[in-house]
C-alpha cells in the first residue's frame, strides 16, 4: 500500500519540482555598495551623489535608469559633464561613480542633505532589473 501510494504521488512531486524551478528568481549579479551625497544646506537645492557598482556575472549589463525621489531630477553625468543616456557595466568589473568621473546630479532637492542624511536611489538594469542603493550624507569637500 505504501509503494503504490509512493508511485502516485511521484508524478505530482516531480510536477512541482519542475513548476517551482521555473519560478524561482534568477541569480542576481548586479550589486551596489552603499554610496555617499554631498550635504546640501540652507538655500542649496542641488547635490552630487556616488557609488559603486559592481557586476560578479559573465556578462555586461547596462544601467538604463536611476531615480533619487527625494529629488524631482536626477542625471546621470558623464566625465565630459554632459548627461548619459546610459552606462555599461562590464562582466567581472566594477564602475565607481566618483567626483572628478561619472556622478549623479541631483537637483530640486525636497529637503536639504544634512548631518546623517540618507537618500534611497534606484538603478534600473537590463539584465538584473531594478536594485536599490542608498546614498549617505558626507561633508562637501571645500573647494
Amino acid at each position: 500500500m505504501k509503494l503504490r501510494n509512493l508511485l502516485l504521488a511521484a508524478p505530482l512531486l516531480l510536477g512541482a519540482a519542475s513548476a517551482f524551478a521555473a519560478t524561482t528568481t534568477p541569480v542576481m549579479n548586479i550589486r551596489l555598495d552603499h554610496g555617499s551625497v554631498w550635504q546640501a544646506v540652507g538655500k542649496q537645492n542641488t547635490t552630487e551623489g556616488f557609488i559603486q557598482i559592481h557586476n560578479d556575472g559573465p556578462t555586461p549589463d547596462v544601467l538604463s535608469a536611476w531615480s533619487c525621489p527625494d529629488a524631482d531630477n536626477t542625471v546621470l553625468v558623464g566625465k565630459d559633464g554632459k548627461p548619459m543616456t546610459q552606462l555599461v557595466i562590464p562582466a567581472k568589473q566594477t564602475i565607481t561613480l566618483a567626483p572628478g568621473g561619472i556622478y549623479l546630479a541631483l537637483s530640486s532637492l525636497h529637503y536639504p542633505v544634512e548631518r546623517g542624511s540618507i537618500l534611497p536611489c534606484d538603478f534600473t538594469f537590463n539584465i538584473a532589473g531594478d536594485v536599490g542603493g542608498f546614498l549617505n550624507e558626507v561633508k562637501r569637500p571645500k573647494q
